[in-house]
């Protein structure tokens, strides 16, 4: 698990890393700090920075508040319901906007793919089950409806929205509105199945 994990962790930062530098280079003053807060409004590499910390900390500082709370089954299992909910809707929506090449498709499928595989696995394999509570999963959707009001109000203030079905300018309130409240749905559904398989799961030994 200890080898897992570590292997984990250098993936996770190593996609984030290379994402970072690929938004950001050539770029200095205004344009950096802009290319900067706007690496870090996307939910794809906020989940991702989760996952990190989750491989990370825990290992690294095992005493720490950080490293107490993201060795929390219910926390652990919350990362992996944002990046599961991250690789299907790129899958299922974005993939097909964009034709990524070179060092790009290198990040875009760290990010999107390989470490959503690795942390879903590590939490099928050893994350503590039979830990979880029906209503975890309505404190699991605070992160995903926070981040949808924010880029919601962030986006006509820097003219830059994170994803196509999130820009009111071109989609409308009502309709950017509408299609939160199915992600939000997605975010729940699959929150409930990810409970569902902890408590069917018979504790070791």
């Amino acid at each position: 698990m200890r080898a897992y994990r570590a292997v984990a962790a250098l993936v996770a930062w190593f996609g984030l890393l290379l994402q970072y530098w690929l938004m950001v280079r050539g770029q200095d003053g205004e344009g950096f700090a802009t290319r900067t807060v706007n690496f870090l409004s996307y939910f794809t590499i906020l989940s991702n920075l989760f996952a990190a910390v989750m491989f990370t900390a825990p290992a690294a500082y095992p005493t720490s508040p950080i490293g107490l709370h993201f060795a929390k089954p219910a926390i652990r299992t919350a990362v992996t319901l944002y990046m599961s909910v991250t690789a299907a809707i790129y899958i299922v929506i974005l993939q097909g906007l964009w034709d990524p090449r070179g060092l790009q498709w290198v990040a875009d499928t760290t990010l999107h793919y390989v470490t959503p595989a690795l942390v879903l696995l590590d939490w099928l394999l050893f994350t503590p089950k039979q830990t979880l509570r029906w209503v975890y999963v309505w404190p699991w959707l605070a992160f995903p409806l926070a981040y949808g009001a924010y880029s919601i109000w962030r986006g006509p203030h820097a003219d830059f929205y994170p994803y196509p079905f999130l820009d009111v300018s071109k989609l409308g309130l009502e309709r950017v509105a509408m299609n939160m409240a199915v992600v939000t749905g997605v975010f729940l559904v699959l929150g409930l199945v990810f409970i569902a398989i902890d408590r069917s799961v018979k504790p070791r030994g």
